[in-house]
């Protein structure tokens, strides 16, 4: 039997090579075996709903204690469940735990600085914090805020500021100062002594928190999110 050609070989070969290749791309979209799974991190310590309380250090955090509560729901008033809340905020130093901030190393390492929880079935959400400081200069002015994320698939992805009612500092700052006065009364917050809030919710913070008895001067108020769906 005769030897195939010079041409007829390259021919052959090129023909297996794209045979190769198609095998390859085959398998590609065909069934394959599913990435592994691994754990999710780093993570900032504790990544929860109290950011009063570190778990790898004994005291607490420093500053006015407070609880801020409330409920997640969409623009026709119904709660969404499973809906992931994000808060930061600075210490009571105003220094957030940033490696771009200065201030950094003077950071109080028993405060938390980040929190995140799931609503409820009921759309309810319940952080425990501190109240955190202003911080700026002469030309930048940030008055005490906690910053909000809410996240769940259907909806919008919503980032939004909680203020302080009572601040003088909300006057002079921009992007409090951007919103309209409707939009101003949304997001700005009075804090009540425990001892006036409603018993239930009491009774709420006091089952997700653990507490035998309020700390003291505790606060609490409440900031209800509206999210929109997505069309």
């Amino acid at each position: 039997m005769s030897k195939p050609s010079p041409s007829r070989r390259q021919a052959l070969r090129a023909s297996l090579l794209l045979g190769t290749s198609a095998g390859l791309a085959g398998s590609a979209l065909g069934k394959s075996e599913p990435t592994p799974s691994q754990t999710e991190g780093p993570f900032y310590p504790d990544l929860d709903n109290d950011l009063t309380f570190v778990s790898s250090r004994k005291e607490r955090a420093k500053g006015n204690h407070l609880y801020v509560h409330g409920s997640v729901r969409d623009t026709e008033g119904k709660p969404i469940p499973n809906a992931l809340v994000d808060i930061w905020q600075t210490d009571h130093k105003g220094i957030y735990d940033h490696a771009g901030d200065p201030k950094q190393k003077d950071k109080d390492k028993n405060f938390q600085c980040y929190g995140r929880c799931v609503t409820g079935e009921d759309g309810t959400y319940h952080f425990k914090s501190i109240k955190p400081r202003h911080y700026g200069d002469e030309k930048f002015q940030r008055t005490p805020h906690i910053h909000y994320k809410v996240a769940r698939r259907g909806y919008h992805e919503l980032t939004t500021q909680l203020y302080f009612a009572g601040e003088k500092l909300n006057a002079k700052d921009g992007l409090y100062k951007k919103l309209s006065t409707d939009d101003q009364k949304l997001v700005t917050v009075d804090f009540q002594p425990i001892a006036l809030t409603d018993k239930s919710v009491q009774s709420k913070l006091k089952d997700t928190f653990s507490e035998s008895e309020w700390p003291e001067g505790i606060t609490v108020g409440q900031l209800d999110l509206v999210m929109k769906p997505v069309s």
